[in-house]
């Protein structure tokens, strides 16, 4: 976390700035119900991060669902109400891959990956 004194010039305050990551998603995949996919995410700088899967299912009301999520080094934490078909591998190496066992119907949806760096840098 950065800290600085309240009595900080700009000067100071510009350089603690979070570093920018970047991140590669699966192509689009088009699957059919009973179907199985796995969607893949990795980042193109090395960082300590967490990474999440994320879930817009269809809809022009719809809101963005937590699915999967990692820290670096722990497992992932898929949540509850997914647990019984999504897999998720936690991060290994530079990504984090999301399996989906035997797609139901409502499993449709646009699925993103984020993350989230947990350090920040030139502070």
């Amino acid at each position: 976390m950065c800290k600085s004194p309240l009595s900080s010039s700009k000067a100071q305050q510009e350089h603690c700035v979070p570093a920018s990551l970047s991140l590669e998603q699966s192509p689009d995949r088009v699957i059919r119900q009973g179907q199985s996919v796995n969607l893949s995410c990795s980042k193109r700088k090395s960082a300590s991060y967490s990474l999440f899967w994320y879930k817009l299912p269809l809809g022009k009301d719809s809101r963005l669902i937590l699915v999967a999520s990692a820290i670096p080094g722990g497992k992932a934490d898929v949540e509850e109400g997914f647990r019984s078909h999504l897999k998720s591998s936690g991060i290994e190496g530079d990504g984090m891959t999301l399996s989906i066992e035997q797609a139901f119907l409502n499993d449709s949806g646009t699925y993103f990956c984020a993350e989230r760096e947990t350090q920040w840098l030139g502070c």
